[in-house]
Order: C-alpha cells, then sequence, then structure tokens
C-alpha cells in the first residue's frame, strides 16, 4: 500500500512557498515564481532555479529569471503557477527521497480569499491545478516525472497561524484580525476562534509588487533616472537609490514616506469594509509584513507579526490536511 505524503502550497505572485510532510518530518521548498520560455537551455542552473519541459515547451523557472518575468495577474489559473505548484512538488519529494510513484500525494493549494467564497470559480481551480483528473508529466532538471492530482484542497490565503494552532484559537474568546500582505494582494479576514467571518473576508490589490510600482514612478519621476524591474527588487529591500555606487540620501526619506502612505492605504481599505480594529486581536502575516515592519509596530504597538510571516499560510494549510487525513 502506497504511503500517504501531505504537501502544501502557497504558489505567490512573489515567492512560491511549501512544505511536505513525511514520517514526522517537514520538509521545506521556496523559490522566486517566474517563469520564462526558453530553447535549448545550456546555462548551469542555480540553487532554486529549475529547467522546466511540459506540454512540449521548454521553460525556466525560479530565481535567475529576470523581474522583467514577474506574474501581475490577478487570476491564479495561470501557467506560472501550475508549474510553479508542479515542480515544488517534485522539490519537496527529492528532499524527502521519495518518487511520486511511490506515494499517494495528498495536496493542499492557495487561492485569494475573494475567489475562495465563489464556488464555480474555486472548483474550476481545482480541476486546473489537477490537470482535469490527467496524468501530469513534466520534465524538471533533466529527469521525468509523472504523477495524478485527485481531490486536493483548496485554501484560503489570509489564514495567518490561526489554523496552525487550531487547538489554541478554538478557544479565545476574542476576534482574532488576520492582515496577510503579499505580493500582489492584501488578504483581511478576521476569526471568530478558528471560524472565518464571511462577511470581513475581503481583499486589495496593495500588494509588495504595487508599492514597488509607487516607488519606481517616485524615483524616476524625482531624479530622473530609469529603473528596471530588478532595481526596484533591490531598491526596496534596502531602502534607498544608488546611482553609479553612490547612495542617494534623498532616496531614503521618500521611500520610507512611500510605505507609510501605502501602509496607511492598506488600513483604509480595510476600514472602509467595516473594520475597526476594536477589541481584536491584530496580526500580520505575509512577506510584506517584514518589510512594513517598522511602520506596522509604530501604528499598531500591540499587534504582531507572526514567527516567520512568509510561510504562515503554509503552516496552517498543511495543519488542515492533517487533520483532514488523520
Amino acid at each position: 500500500m502506497k504511503e500517504t505524503v501531505l504537501i502544501a502550497v502557497d504558489a505567490g505572485k512573489h515567492t512560491t512557498k511549501s512544505q511536505l510532510l513525511h514520517d514526522g518530518i517537514i520538509h521545506t521548498c521556496m523559490f522566486r515564481t517566474k517563469l520564462q520560455e526558453v530553447k535549448n537551455l545550456g546555462i548551469e542552473l542555480q540553487d532554486d532555479s529549475y529547467h522546466i519541459h511540459y506540454d512540449d515547451k521548454e521553460y525556466l523557472l525560479g530565481n535567475m529569471v529576470s523581474e522583467d518575468y514577474s506574474n501581475f495577474d490577478l487570476n491564479k489559473a495561470s501557467l506560472p503557477h501550475k508549474l510553479a505548484i508542479y515542480t515544488t512538488i517534485i522539490c519537496l519529494l527529492q528532499k524527502a527521497g521519495l518518487e511520486p510513484h511511490q506515494v499517494n500525494l495528498r495536496l493542499a493549494v492557495n487561492i485569494p480569499i475573494n475567489f475562495y467564497a465563489d464556488l464555480t470559480f474555486k472548483e474550476s481551480y481545482k480541476n486546473f491545478i489537477e490537470n482535469n483528473g490527467n496524468l501530469t508529466l513534466l520534465s524538471v532538471n533533466g529527469k521525468t516525472y509523472n504523477f495524478r492530482l485527485s481531490n486536493i484542497t483548496v485554501c484560503f490565503e489570509g489564514m495567518g497561524i490561526v489554523y496552525e494552532k487550531m487547538d489554541e484559537y478554538d478557544n479565545k474568546d476574542l476576534q482574532t484580525i488576520i492582515i496577510d500582505i503579499g505580493g500582489l494582494n492584501v488578504n483581511y479576514c478576521t476569526f471568530n476562534g478558528i471560524q472565518p467571518v464571511f462577511d470581513t473576508m475581503t481583499i486589495s490589490n496593495m500588494g509588495i509588487n504595487i508599492l514597488k510600482g509607487k516607488i519606481g514612478k517616485s524615483l524616476s519621476e524625482r531624479f530622473g533616472i530609469a529603473l528596471s524591474q530588478s532595481d526596484l527588487e533591490r531598491i526596496i529591500k534596502q531602502g534607498y537609490l544608488t546611482h553609479k555606487g553612490t547612495i542617494n540620501m534623498e532616496s531614503k526619506q521618500l521611500i520610507e514616506q512611500i510605505k507609510k502612505e501605502h501602509f496607511q492605504q492598506i488600513i483604509q481599505f480595510a476600514q472602509s469594509k467595516g473594520y475597526t480594529f476594536n477589541n481584536a486581536e491584530i496580526q500580520f502575516s505575509g512577506g510584506g509584513s517584514l518589510l512594513l515592519k517598522n511602520l506596522i509596530e509604530k501604528e499598531f504597538s500591540s499587534a504582531s507579526i507572526v514567527v516567520n510571516p512568509v510561510f504562515a499560510n503554509v503552516r496552517s494549510f498543511l495543519k488542515i490536511l492533517e487533520v483532514k487525513n488523520a
């Protein structure tokens, strides 16, 4: 009888994060969600980059792909996300020393919180990732794999660590507000215990990629300099612009001001949807919460950024799979 392995995937617009649970051990994989079609690729692959053959086409996926190939489409039912999910399955199985044909795969994948409430879209997305029940065949880094996915679990983004620690949260009297700041979207949800409140499940397109765009526009206009997507990826992490090796000190203040205004817009959007932030535990998750950490701590002194916020959704997805497959 085949063993069952649990795999949770949060394929974001910026980064794909995943975990596999097998024999009590958790294996982790993470790479950038950037996909570029290539031909006769001959370069040596670096860590967290993958050479893929799928449907008679050839692709490069991951960190080695230029920022120009970042996907800003709101729809998760896209080829970059499908191949990111398939590739991370292979990555995790390799780390666990397993082959797809040896195991029963039980998979949980992410979907934006607004689409989660739409049964038609959720089923369509489920079928898309399951390849409509057909055998999935692909080559990753020169080795061919095949597997079949069925009965996958679709989870909404913005769970934070509520389901990872459901025994703890199930006994909470206070509400918990989760603000999950991702690459493209910000997901908002209020939980009573472990129950999400339907009317609070909402989303804005104010993720970090949007913030990068604002910073790029302002820096270009202020200093008359052209900036690439790769430039912006470094600028937003470093907090300043350098030109010809010299740090532009004025850019630091400008970037901080843009970040502050952007964070205020994230909160104002929540307030426009009925969030008062009264008598609730407030938690921030997602990779964007790290970039905005100083603003979160200043504006919400009693709020918390969850431990390892990049993997918060994944850990909750994995716990849901554990309960479902107990």
